[in-house]
């Protein structure tokens, strides 16, 4: 699983890599700089994601959740990656 430095977000949104918020309901308090669809955490560990065949980008307040499910895609043959520090890391850059 690539973990990718909030430097590189930027380039990678110009891509046009599809962002992936797996935070649960009850934490998704910090808002996004950028267009993300929201896929529970537990719904990827269960399969019931219905998301694309294309590079997704994870992500979650600290970066750990979006490993966890960066890795249950990855068994499913995703390209998968997490923002490394999570959303916490962007705040802290700025």
């Amino acid at each position: 699983m690539r973990k990718v430095r909030p430097e590189e977000l930027p380039a990678l949104l110009e891509e046009g890599v599809l962002v992936v918020d797996v935070r649960p309901a009850d934490r998704r308090s910090t808002p996004l700089p950028f267009a993300a669809e929201w896929v529970p955490l537990e719904k990827i560990q269960k399969g019931e994601h219905g998301l694309p065949r294309r590079p997704l980008l994870l992500v979650c307040e600290k970066g750990l959740l979006s490993q966890v499910a960066a890795l249950y895609l990855e068994a499913e043959g995703y390209e998968a990656m997490s923002l490394e520090g999570g959303l916490q890391a962007l705040t802290q850059g700025k």
